[in-house]
């Protein structure tokens, strides 16, 4: 049976050695028919050799710095294949993650589909296993309250993203991901793949480490969905009170950042007391404890 082309959707802006690990994980994938697009994220690194040197068609599509969100939507533009699988140009996957996950896309007609992954830290031995085989199905209202899935664990079909116009959110810094899947989401069922089929690194700069940045999505998301009347009724109130709670957090850290200036440490300090209580709620009543 002829294999679907999958388009593979890399945004790039740093990190060359990091770009050639992941470049080497597609290439070694046991799927062949894959097209590569590396979307440079306006990026002042030349990384042109090290595209070169793999000796493999990389479809290499330049465009002005707008953030990852916008390079992923260039990619789904760009794209022509059947499916969309998203990679992080910093994460890796294991050789057979695509045959793994297309096969079963296809067997069962999966709109959008994710596995499980590891976590590994950069310049350490350590590692750790997300399961995440708790999401599938409807998973709409977990968008809500605790949704793992990690980006570069995701492929989806191309079609279902053009009907509906489906994108990375451009006005967001931080939570891009978690807005696109909520849009599919509303709509579609989601599939899991067993097992671990990727790798996620964690370095200094993960931005959904910090306290304030959740605190500021969660704020962000009240705002959008404080009068979605459909939304609120199937959000546990203990949810919808943390949303307001961190809200409330978000203008208190606003003001504590113009009296600190450049005292990040210290405001990331208050920032995680803060974040202790919507925190807990959040995670009380996610589907199970990871």
């Amino acid at each position: 049976m002829e294999q679907p082309l999958v388009s593979v959707v890399i945004p790039f802006f740093s990190g060359v050695k990091w770009l050639e690990e992941a470049l080497n994980s597609v290439l070694s994938q046991t799927y062949k028919n894959v097209e590569i697009l590396v979307i440079n994220d306006g990026s002042k690194e030349n990384f042109n050799d090290a595209v070169q040197k793999l000796n493999s068609p990389i479809n290499v599509i330049n465009k002005k710095n707008g953030g990852p969100a916008s390079a992923r939507n260039t990619g789904i533009e760009k794209a022509s294949g059947k499916y969309i699988a998203f990679l992080d140009s910093d994460d890796t996957w294991l050789p057979d993650k695509l045959s793994k996950q297309i096969k079963e896309m296809e067997a069962k007609n999966y709109i959008w589909t994710h596995h499980s992954y590891e976590m590994f830290w950069e310049n350490q031995t350590k590692t750790k296993r997300i399961d995440t085989s708790i999401y599938s199905g409807d998973v709409y209202r977990d968008c809500f309250i605790s949704f793992k899935v990690q980006t570069s664990c995701v492929v989806v079909l191309r079609d279902v993203l053009i009907k509906h116009n489906i994108r990375f959110p451009l006005e967001k810094r931080f939570g891009q991901d978690t807005d696109f899947y909520k849009q599919i989401a509303k709509k579609y069922p989601i599939g899991y793949i067993e097992g671990v089929l990727s790798r996620f690194r964690i370095r200094g700069s993960n931005a959904g480490f910090r306290a304030w940045v959740q605190i500021n999505d969660k704020a962000t998301t009240w705002r959008e969905i404080k009068k979605e009347n459909s939304l609120l009724k199937i959000l546990p109130r203990p949810i919808i009170f943390a949303y307001k709670v961190s809200s409330l957090f978000s203008k208190w850290i606003a003001f504590l950042n113009k009296s600190l200036k450049k005292k990040q440490g210290t405001l990331e300090v208050i920032s995680k007391l803060m974040y202790v209580f919507p925190y807990t709620i959040f995670k009380l009543y996610s589907k199970k404890q990871i």
